[in-house]
């Protein structure tokens, strides 16, 4: 499926869909968290500076959780990134780093080098995030505008397919 490092439990109402044009399905979905509210965990924004996953409360969040090691996630993330361009300004699309270390330009350099600026980079130095949304890479979390948990997607997803559509038509409710 995704980049593990340890292999979690496996999530709970999962279903099936379509997957990255190159190769066969490796996500899962998830909504076993759907309704939960969007931690209040401390990351360093686009600026480097600090804030809170919360900040996103507002408009709807697609949260992705990607390490610049890990081969799905970087596979994953030009979609994400064609995302955030086509849906700028109505849903906030953040690339979260979960590379461990304090130098946030790290993953934002990462992503500027390969022509993804449409998507924020964010950075977790302590992998927070990662711990507490479940610990395999990539994992992406959709949130409604009013920071609660939509879906959890396990895996690289193409998000310009039909079953990342679907999902988000959910978030935007």
């Amino acid at each position: 499926m995704g980049c593990d490092r340890q292999k979690p439990a496996p999530p709970q109402a999962i279903e099936a869909g379509d997957a990255l044009a190159t190769g066969p399905q490796r996500y899962q979905i998830d909504r076993s968290h759907a309704g939960t509210a969007i931690a209040d965990i401390a990351v360093r924004g686009t600026d480097g500076r600090a804030t809170s996953l919360r900040a996103l409360i507002g408009k709807p969040v697609v949260l992705n959780l990607w390490a610049t090691w890990c081969a799905p996630c970087i596979e994953e993330l030009p979609t994400l990134n064609r995302l955030a361009s086509i849906r700028a300004g109505r849903l906030h699309v953040v690339a979260l780093s979960q590379d461990i270390g304090e130098d946030s330009s790290v993953p934002a350099a990462f992503l500027a080098q390969r022509g993804w600026a449409a998507i924020a980079a964010w950075h977790d130095p302590a992998n927070a995030a990662g711990l507490y949304y479940g610990g395999s890479l990539p994992t992406t979390i959709l949130f409604a505008a009013d920071g609660d948990e939509v879906v959890r997607v396990i895996g690289p997803l193409d998000w310009s397919g039909s079953v990342a559509s679907a999902l988000l038509a959910e978030a935007d409710h």
